[in-house]
């Protein structure tokens, strides 16, 4: 791997990481079950993101 595609990947894996962290921060604060289950089913998908991009520097 290229020292400017690891630099992607750990780019990519910040922004997973802090997406993932709002998305459950916001759905401990919302009242809307609705929007609670949305929040937090986009977490676990940023948290998949990230576990497969750490699965790429394995």
């Amino acid at each position: 791997m290229t020292p400017k595609e690891l630099l992607y990947l750990e780019d990519s894996l910040g922004m997973e990481r802090q997406l993932q962290t709002k998305c459950t921060d916001y759905s401990n604060k919302v009242q809307n079950p609705q929007l609670k289950n949305m929040l937090s089913g986009l977490a676990q998908e940023h948290q998949t993101h990230f576990n497969s991009l750490i699965c790429q520097l394995k």
